[in-house]
């Protein structure tokens, strides 16, 4: 089976058909859905969702670099979106697969002065060391920030929170998803 690994189930747009979007993934061989926060607002509805769908979605909750909830109002992550979020997730970590989604994101529209570039640095980098402290792996955004987020993530050794390897445990199976690395290894 597959596993989709980046899903934004929480999204208004699957409250009509949400039961109907699952079982067609699974007519898909899709075998487990980590569904991925973008905000703070979005952590209770995901859990809800991973209880519901036990077995089969899988809560990843976190804080992305571009925060708002219309086109119209999004702009760059700040500390204070962070700080609103961090006693949420602290609450289900125990129910948690990783932390995400979370990133960089130097789109000028999004972060177009130095100072919301490192705001959003700092953003990561705060939830780079809860992953690490809870042991679970990342989830990782970047748009017009690769070498940035990739130069970010080693400095912070992110690699010890998990973020190349995680398992999927359900129904007996393993699951594992992986990243390769330049090297060919795993």
């Amino acid at each position: 089976g597959l596993v989709d690994c980046h899903c934004h189930l929480s999204d208004p747009d699957f409250d009509g058909d949400l039961d109907d979007v699952l079982e067609k993934a699974k007519k898909a061989n899709i075998v487990a859905i980590v569904a991925v926060a973008e905000h703070s607002g979005e952590f209770e509805k995901i859990i809800q969702l991973s209880k519901r769908y036990s077995g089969f979605i899988f809560p990843c909750l976190g804080v992305h670099p571009v925060q708002g909830l219309s086109l119209e109002d999004q702009r760059s992550v700040t500390l204070k979106d962070l700080d609103a979020a961090l006693p949420i997730i602290e609450n289900y970590k125990d129910q948690l697969l990783a932390i995400g989604e979370v990133g960089l994101d130097f789109s000028p529209r999004f972060a177009g002065t130095d100072e919301q570039k490192e705001e959003q640095r700092q953003v990561l980098i705060r939830q780079i060391q809860l992953a690490k402290r809870l042991n679970l792996p990342l989830n990782v955004h970047s748009r017009s920030a690769g070498r940035p987020t990739i130069n970010l993530l080693r400095e912070q050794e992110a690699e010890t929170c998990e973020t190349v390897t995680f398992d999927i445990y359900l129904l007996r199976n393993r699951f594992t998803c992986t990243r390769t690395r330049k090297t060919g290894t795993k």
